[in-house]
């Protein structure tokens, strides 16, 4: 037993000034194509070279790499063309425990390896891409996660070095909050304490946030936008290749969570426009319309098979098998209109559009 008396109340230190904190566990996540491994292949490029902003400005600093979805020459290619020091960047993917292949690290098995490793080069970073492929077992079951994470993040304050594993969000984000948006077991969330994330904003241009956070305030801590372009790196045998490079364009007035909330947003307008399109064409055909030659027209207007199913519950529509041993129709559902019977004035139409919702909040968006 201690007396907290006898325990040091530390200042926080930032690898990266209010983004990346010095001996702690962090997840950069986001959707495949936002350009997570090239974000962070630069940051390492800027700590090898002393340019990240942070406790290490000014100090070159080694970082440890553990790569599993890109070629060696790939991540050495990106490096290059972030303009970091490939002499400061060490591969620790060999695996020192039960597997006889080499690869890929797996923190059940490598941790003594690795603290080795980080005891002698003294890492600013150390870097998980991806961090899945170093972790064992069920990746969704929290039993099972949780106590690899707590190895991460106990070899992390013991030696002062940020581990950052790269990460994921999960198919579904439209309306989301980003930091339950994050794929895997809730563990990831509960035990990593400081959590980036990274959104398109459309086809060039991208934005990163602190999504999550226990060392700075989220909301304090503003987004930045950057976009990825091309850089040519000669070869060593000779020719060149071609690899990309982050570019920053500095601080963005939208966040990821404005990005995921955006696409909740559209997601509802487009099915509230279908489904408006929808009841329009029933009604004009008496309430229904054979299915396929229903779907024929929406695809022609413009709307996809799959808008149009999604439109079909909000608009209160069913399928039902047509009298008389026809095909599939969809009929609006007589409950949308029940009570005008016997009763011309007052009400609305039985048929009236769909209303789109309100584009409030829409207004709202800084954009």
């Amino acid at each position: 037993m201690r007396s907290v008396h006898d325990v040091d109340i530390r200042q926080t230190r930032f690898a990266w000034r209010n983004y990346l904190p010095v001996g702690e566990v962090a997840l950069l996540v986001g959707k495949p194509g936002v350009g997570k491994s090239t974000v962070v292949v630069d940051l390492a490029a800027k700590l090898t070279t002393g340019q990240l902003d942070g406790t290490f400005r000014g100090e070159p600093q080694h970082v440890l790499y553990s790569i599993t979805e890109d070629s060696e020459s790939t991540l050495k290619a990106r490096l290059i063309a972030a303009g970091g020091d490939p002499h400061r960047l060490h591969l620790v993917d060999a695996v020192y425990g039960d597997s006889p292949d080499g690869t890929p690290l797996i923190v059940n098995l490598d941790l003594d390896m690795v603290r080795e490793v980080i005891e002698a080069r003294k890492p600013a970073l150390f870097v998980l891409d991806a961090l899945n492929s170093s972790l064992s077992g069920q990746l969704n079951d929290n039993s099972i996660v949780r106590p690899q994470l707590e190895k991460l993040r106990h070899l992390a304050q013991r030696t002062g070095t940020t581990i950052l594993g790269i990460g994921h969000f999960r198919k579904a984000t439209a309306g989301v909050d980003p930091v339950d948006a994050i794929g895997g077991a809730g563990a990831y969330t509960q035990v990593v304490r400081h959590a980036l994330g990274c959104a398109a904003e459309d086809d060039d241009n991208y934005v990163l946030s602190v999504i999550k956070s226990n060392v700075v305030s989220v909301s304090s801590v503003q987004s930045l936008a950057y976009r990825a372009t091309s850089a040519t790196v000669m070869a060593d045998d000779g020719g060149e290749t071609e690899v990309g490079r982050i570019v920053w364009q500095g601080h963005s007035a939208t966040s990821v969570v404005d990005l995921l909330q955006r696409s909740a947003y559209d997601d509802g307008d487009e099915r509230a426009d279908a489904a408006a399109w929808l009841t329009d064409y029933l009604a004009e055909r008496g309430g229904e319309a054979a299915v396929l030659e229903l779907l024929a027209e929406g695809h022609r207007a413009g709307f996809s098979k799959d808008a149009l199913k999604r439109a079909k519950t909000g608009a209160k529509v069913r399928s039902e098998k047509a009298d008389f041993g026809g095909g599939w129709v969809w009929r609006i559902n007589p409950t949308r209109f029940e009570g005008s019977e016997g009763s011309s004035t007052g009400g609305a139409a039985p048929f009236a559009p769909f209303v789109r919702p309100s584009q409030d909040e829409d207004d709202r968006s800084p954009l």
